[in-house]
């Protein structure tokens, strides 16, 4: 009769009644290196401990254990290895998320080694039917009567699932929506969000359904920023193609306005005083008040005045700017750059 789940768990659990010499040094070294004030752990040399405390020596070397980068929608998983010519299982590799579990508590860590260790002892012990558990998940009764044994015997908190609902989401960076009407049904509303660029296809399981029950199509709204070796990989053309214009953040446009050019919708009196801008061949601008060409008589009794005179510079012809003033003694209405001369010659001391 092939060995079950539950028989394989209470076989291990028997072994923690009385500690054999082996698994008493394994477990002192365990505490050593939790009591330690590092805040990461070997996982490697803490995997060989627990194979001698927990595990009756089956998972080494059968079991590999690395760290993946590429792993971030689980803290840890247990992969089976196929031989190609025979079919068959043949070894087995734990793999921890780098992305998920480097940021937090050790035993965070601790915890999801020991729940991926107890799969890979219950595929070593029943001839890898573990899978094909009395749940179809591979948590039945015989993961959760391991899992309770090692947390009370070394004060663990191994779970069934892994939580770390916040890291998952964070490295979920490519979104796609669908534009059927499996946008407005909740709780997902046609959004699609993956760790990696794979868009919904007919490899996912519920495509088929979704295009019979909606038929929408979906479109990527989201995704994450080229890395250095993507943007080095690309060609010039598609590099320039992803700059912004520099211009862009030098202008700044007042609200409501545009970049095209506007004209008063007051019509240009002629005979009206008037203030202009003239330029001259691009190199000098004055800023003039045109009075029909002379001042008019009613600005006699201002203290200061304005006039314009035609002055010809550069081949062209601009009106420059004169500020009248009146003369401390007849009164005359003289330019200001000339009341001195003024003085000098037509009332000298």
């Amino acid at each position: 009769m092939p060995v079950t789940d539950e028989d394989a768990a209470l076989t291990a659990i028997a072994t923690l009644e009385y500690l054999s010499t082996e698994q008493a040094e394994a477990l002192d070294a365990i505490n050593k290196t939790l009591s330690n004030d590092e805040p990461s752990v070997d996982i490697h040399e803490l995997f060989g401990h627990y194979n001698v405390l927990y595990f009756r020596h089956l998972l080494v070397p059968r079991v590999e254990v690395i760290w993946s980068p590429r792993l971030t929608l689980c803290a840890g998983i247990c992969e089976l290895s196929k031989d190609p010519t025979t079919g068959k299982f043949t070894r087995i590799r734990l793999k921890m998320s780098t992305p998920l579990l480097q940021y937090r508590e050790k035993s965070d860590t601790i915890n999801t080694l020991l729940h991926e260790a107890i799969h890979a002892y219950f595929f070593i012990t029943t001839s890898w039917r573990h899978s094909r558990g009395d749940d179809g998940t591979g948590h039945g009764v015989g993961f959760q009567l391991l899992a309770d044994a090692i947390n009370n015997h070394g004060n663990y908190e191994i779970t069934i699932y892994h939580t770390f609902h916040d890291e998952v989401e964070s490295y979920r960076t490519h979104v796609w929506q669908c534009n059927g009407p499996c946008r407005n049904i909740p709780p997902y509303f046609g959004l699609v969000k993956r760790s990696m660029n794979r868009p919904p296809g007919k490899s996912d399981t519920w495509w088929a359904r979704h295009e019979t029950e909606c038929g929408g199509t979906y479109t990527k709204i989201q995704e994450p920023a080229p890395t250095k070796k993507q943007i080095e990989a690309m060609s010039k053309k598609e590099r320039a193609g992803r700059q912004k214009n520099k211009l862009d953040g030098w202008v700044k446009m007042e609200k409501g306005t545009g970049a095209e050019g506007k004209t008063s919708e007051n019509p240009i009196e002629l005979d009206k005083d008037r203030t202009s801008v003239i330029k001259s061949n691009g190199k000098r601008k004055a800023k003039t008040i045109a009075v029909d060409g002379f001042v008019k008589s009613h600005t006699v009794n201002l203290k200061r005045s304005r006039a314009t005179v035609e002055r010809t510079m550069y081949g062209s012809t601009v009106l420059v700017e004169k500020v009248l003033v009146d003369c401390p003694i007849c009164s005359a209405r003289i330019a200001e750059s000339e009341i001195n001369e003024h003085l000098d010659l037509v009332h000298p001391a």
